[in-house]
């Protein structure tokens, strides 16, 4: 197996960052579009639980854009396409099922921390045990999940709060947009429930984080031209590239699906 999945990675490592995110992209959409078909309301469930959970971890690795002066971190557009997974729920199984979602991944995240914070928990390997077959790795791997699932308490809090309220005024807007409208132009509630919902979390989450809780609040030009900005912008061209995805997803509902409109 593992002859197939170094020169993968190898492979997507030799190609600029910017067309590795296109992949990405294509991949969260091939994935949500996926689990909608096969398992319907369940599915986006699924899709939102993971890609919470996947993006939390992804923010920890920094990458180079040929954009960007300094090193960006992942998630972002991972983290974006929930916001079209809530649409998703609102569009065709109603609000309750959306805020139901988000609730699943708010607690998902943090069962996750919780367990993992036990694993990290236990006491290393003595040194004499290290010598056993298998074991040979166990000290690097520790390390890795210490780094990985020691959350820093403020960060945490500021993005599980944002999250939420977030993702329920996205569901508010969408909702509120559809009545007006008459259930028309589903573009225009696509748009604008994912283009507010993102300036509320990366303001809140930004301000929040960095500056309240912060023991070393940054200055505002930092915080908005490090925090704010170039998140915003990533999450601004998922909004816009989730219009005709919304569309597109209709062709994938399953065959048997309660449709609220």
């Amino acid at each position: 197996m593992d002859s197939y999945i170094y020169p993968l990675l190898s492979a997507l490592q030799h190609l600029p960052p910017e067309v590795v995110s296109i992949i990405l992209f294509a991949t969260c959409i091939l994935s949500l579009l996926s689990l909608l078909r096969l398992f319907g309301e369940q599915g986006l469930y699924l899709y939102n639980v993971v890609a919470i959970l996947a993006s939390n971890i992804q923010v920890l690795k920094g990458v180079q854009f040929s954009m960007s002066s300094e090193p960006v971190a992942l998630g972002t557009i991972l983290f974006s396409t929930t916001y079209l997974c809530s649409d998703m729920l609102t569009e065709y199984y109603g609000k309750d099922s959306a805020k139901r979602g988000v609730w699943f991944a708010f607690f998902a995240q943090l069962l996750m921390t919780l367990f993992m914070m036990i694993a990290v928990g236990y006491p290393p390997l003595p040194i004499e045990a290290l010598g056993s077959a298998g074991t040979e790795h166990m000290p690097l791997t520790e390390q890795a999940i210490a780094i990985l699932f020691t959350p820093s308490p403020r960060l945490l809090f500021a993005s599980l709060l944002a999250f939420a309220i977030s993702q329920f005024i996205d569901i508010r807007i969408f909702q509120a947009l559809s009545k007006l409208t008459q259930q028309r132009a589903l573009w225009l509630r696509t748009l604008m429930s994912t283009l507010i919902s993102a300036i509320i979390d990366t303001l809140l989450f930004s301000v929040l984080a960095w500056v309240i809780l912060s023991p070393n609040p940054v200055t505002l030009p930092v915080l908005i031209f490090t925090y704010v900005l170039g998140t915003f912008i990533t999450r601004a061209l998922v909004s816009i590239l989730s219009v005709p995805i919304m569309y597109i997803s209709k062709r994938f509902l399953p065959t048997r699906v309660h449709y609220v409109s």
